[in-house]
């Protein structure tokens, strides 16, 4: 069943990004015709969106000014997504790493090369999810941009161990991820931490485990057990009880090679979106502590895993199997599925940097420095978050109404629309979705609309609404 939290009316975006103050009315003016305008015109180019020379002039002299930051600019969108989760008490928080990358035969100063003609940085995002209904996407908790080092030649590059033991290695990350969002959230707040392979740290998990965070992680390393007695098994893997539990159908999402390096393809094998049936079960161990971590991490960790196995794939397709370490009970069949549940949730994370990406056309701006392209992030944030809730709320059954992701006034101008005219007397989420993506250019036979087709609806939707607002402040002058 739906909760009713997670149902509200939507409020415009302007409205929830004018509450932070940037010290100086002029950039708070600024910063909201601004995000007017990039929420109606988020994939075009800036000078597009700002419309006169003058305002994207305006537009380039707010990036560069020193008292705009991300943190400044995308602090009211957080304390929102604050008070969201308040209102829901029990949340999941997806944790996880993207690269964005820019191309351009100038090399932009201070991003890391990756390839010819091409620079990147990288984002680590924590994106809360309601625990309940649809898992209602929330809105951002964190965001950590960083540049990674260019290789000296003069210089040996790290081997593992090396990597392993330096203290300012990316993977701290996930636990300065995890910090700041206990300290936004406080201790009303039921927090469930969600991460993929890549957060698979016997250091990252002993430190969830001492500050009594709760946590759902996929397993990267056939990790060693503690073995209590002869006979006990000594790997994550070798644990799995032998009869499953249950069985569980999962929806699989299709994965191409696209421009991924054979390192990734051998990761993250192509493969087919497809039904997968699961076999699930579970099992409490006790992780060993590996042979090279610090001192100071605990010798062993007390923790739950839960399996999920396709023990036969469809030919030529690869396996699918997640092994999930936990906080979380696993006292039950329910309980065991509910871990898989939260795990699925993941998808939401690819699904917001897609967005930034392809409906914010966020990799095709061309600003030339770090601080203006991660300033120009914070602007982006809040409206790739408001794209990604239309769509997920339009997909959900039971329909969350229209008014979960317009306004009022919106769903009114929708119904002025050719596209708009069969709408029903309330409808939902997912047919205004249907009636914005055909104001896109959406085909009713090519599927629910995409990122593209999304944005371009959107675009014209905020448009009518302008000339609305504009023609009803005429009348009554």
């Amino acid at each position: 069943m739906r909760s009713e939290k997670s149902c509200t009316t939507t409020r415009g975006l302007r409205a929830e990004m004018a509450a932070g103050d940037l010290g100086d009315g002029r950039l708070n003016a600024r910063r909201d015709c601004i995000v007017d305008a990039l929420e109606r015109h988020p994939a075009v180019g800036f000078p597009e969106a700002c419309g006169t020379e003058a305002a994207t002039e305006a537009f380039y002299r707010f990036l560069r000014n020193p008292r705009v930051t991300l943190a400044a600019v995308v602090a009211p969108h957080i304390e929102a997504t604050v008070a969201r989760c308040q209102a829901a008490t029990e949340v999941v928080v997806i944790h996880d790493t993207t690269e964005h990358t820019f191309a351009g035969e100038a090399a932009r100063g201070e991003l890391t090369a990756v390839g010819p003609r091409r620079q990147s940085f990288w984002l680590h995002t924590s994106l809360a999810v309601s625990t309940e209904g649809g898992h209602d996407p929330l809105g951002v908790l964190a965001l950590a941009p960083w540049v990674r080092a260019a290789p000296r030649p003069d210089r040996a590059p790290y081997n593992w161990r090396t990597r392993f033991r330096d203290p300012a290695k990316e993977s701290t990350r996930w636990a300065e991820g995890v910090a700041a969002c206990r300290a936004r959230l406080g201790p009303a707040v039921h927090a469930i931490h969600l991460m993929d392979r890549e957060g698979d740290s016997y250091e990252l998990l002993s430190e969830l485990v001492a500050t009594h965070e709760r946590f759902v992680i996929r397993v990267n390393y056939d990790r060693s057990l503690v073995a209590e007695s002869h006979g006990d098994p000594t790997t994550i893997l070798s644990a799995r009880p032998v009869t499953p539990w249950c069985e569980r159908t999962v929806a699989v999402s299709a994965r191409r090679a696209g421009n991924r390096p054979q390192s990734a393809i051998a990761h993250w094998p192509v493969r087919r979106q497809r039904l997968a049936h699961l076999q699930v079960s579970a099992a409490p161990v006790v992780l060993k502590r590996p042979r090279d971590s610090p001192s100071h991490v605990p010798t062993s960790l007390r923790v739950h895993v839960v399996y999920a196995w396709e023990p036969q794939p469809p030919a030529g397709e690869p396996a699918l199997e997640w092994r999930l370490v936990t906080t979380e009970p696993i006292d039950t069949v329910a309980d065991a599925v509910r871990v898989i549940e939260l795990y699925r949730t993941r998808w939401l994370i690819e699904e917001y940097f897609k967005c930034l990406k392809t409906g914010c056309a966020y990799e095709r701006r061309q600003l030339e420095s770090v601080r203006t392209l991660v300033v120009a992030l914070g602007l982006f944030a809040p409206i790739a978050w408001q794209l990604l809730r239309l769509r997920h709320l339009a997909r959900l059954d039971p329909p969350h109404p229209a008014q979960a992701v317009l306004t009022s006034r919106q769903v009114t101008l929708l119904r002025a629309t050719p596209a708009g005219r069969g709408l029903s007397a309330a409808p939902s989420a997912r047919e205004v979705l249907l009636v914005v993506g055909r104001l896109g250019g959406h085909l009713r036979n090519n599927g629910d609309p995409g990122w593209l087709v999304l944005t371009r609806g959107m675009r014209t939707l905020h448009d009518m609404e302008v000339g609305w607002i504009a023609a009803t402040r005429s009348d009554q002058s």
